[in-house]
This record gives C-alpha cells, structure tokens and sequence, in this order.
C-alpha cells in the first residue's frame, strides 16, 4: 500500500494540502524535513562558514542542523563527522524512514520524497509551486506569519530544500522530470487541489492493476 509524495515550494500550501491529502486517503502522514526555522539555522550557517576556515563547513552545519530530522539516534555529530560519507548515511536513513511509511500508506510532504522514490512506479509524485508574490500572499492567508516574516522566509526556505535535494539526491527540485503532476495552487482554492490530487492517485493506481483478458 505506498502512497504519495508531495513537494511544495513556500507559501504553495504543501502544509494543508498534503494533511487532507492523507486524511482523505486513510493514510499516515509524513512531514517535510525543512522548516523555516531550520531555513533561517541553515542561512546562518552558511554565512558563517564563509567568515573564515576555523568555522565549520556548510555541508557539516547542513547535516549537523537536518539530523534530527532523520529520526536518527544521536546522530548529529556523526553526521557533522564527513560530507560524502554523511549524506550517503543520512540519505539511507531517510529513505528507510519513507519506505517504512510507504509500506503501510503515507503521504510524504517534502523530505525529498519524488527525488528518493524517482525510481519507484508505485509513487505517485506531485509538485505544489506558484509565483514568488503569490505565494507569498498565500503563506499569510494560510499560514501563521506576516507579509514581511513570508517575503523574508520565502528565499531562504525555497533554497533550502533545494539544496537538500541537490545534495542527497543530485536532482533539481524543479525539475518537471521529477513528478507525475505539479499545481499552482496559488491560482487554486485548496480543497480543488486536494480533489485534483485524489482523483490523480485514484487513476494512477487504477492504472498499476492488472488487467482481465475474456
């Protein structure tokens, strides 16, 4: 019984939609592994790594700082430990945590979901995006933030999971190639979207059953 990923940029509405998503479907639901908070701690680690080489190393401050985030067991230093050999290790673990929801239903939201399950037909793999200024207007009709907290998080929590998809899973978050459906769902009420992506997944998985020959 596998299920969903879906991958939203800010203020796309990833946050309501993947929720009702798996409501609907009876499914557990997964949640994104980059927030803005983590967003606003991975900026500063980048900034600090460019003050000067005692600073720790980007890629060290991403992975110490997405950790948890993996369900890991005090894994944070290991992973702050070495670049290759850390993504490689918090890459499995993360894809185990998936798949194990997978097993049983789920609906992923972020966590470079459509990246880790590309090579999966089971999955179905939608893209929620929008233009900058509209989503941004969406983040504060739907979230719990102000126009100028969502014009300030918007590019840094874009890039952030940008970047953790790069860097786990060498795929460009926007690439279309990635996913089976993507909605802009700023020009979308939100329940229409839920609707779209049900009926999506009723079809797709209607299409995965074998077929009877008289």
């Amino acid at each position: 019984m596998p299920g969903i990923t879906i991958s939203s940029a800010y203020g796309a509405g990833g946050g309501v939609v993947a929720p009702r998503v798996a409501e609907r479907l009876g499914f557990a639901m997964l949640d994104r592994a980059i927030s803005a908070q983590i967003a606003q701690d991975l900026q500063v680690s980048l900034d600090e790594a460019q003050e000067g080489e005692r600073k720790l190393s980007f890629a060290d401050r991403f992975f110490r700082n997405l950790a948890p985030l993996a369900d890991t067991i005090a894994g944070g230093a290991a992973i702050a430990a070495a670049d290759g050999a850390a993504a490689q290790e918090f890459r499995a673990d993360a894809n185990r945590i998936m798949c194990e929801a997978l097993a049983k239903g789920a609906v992923i939201l972020g966590r470079g979901g459509a990246a880790a399950m590309q090579s999966r037909t089971d999955v179905l793999r939608i893209r929620l995006y929008g233009a900058p200024e509209e989503r941004i207007q969406a983040a504060v009709k739907f979230g719990v933030v102000g126009a100028e907290a969502a014009e300030e998080n918007l590019p840094k929590v874009d890039a952030a999971r940008a970047k953790y998809v790069q860097h786990l899973y060498g795929r460009d978050i926007d690439d279309p190639a990635l996913y089976h459906l993507q909605l802009n769902t700023p020009r979308l009420e939100l329940d229409q979207c839920v609707d779209i992506i049900l009926a999506a997944y009723q079809a797709f998985t209607a299409a995965q059953q074998p077929t009877e020959h008289a």
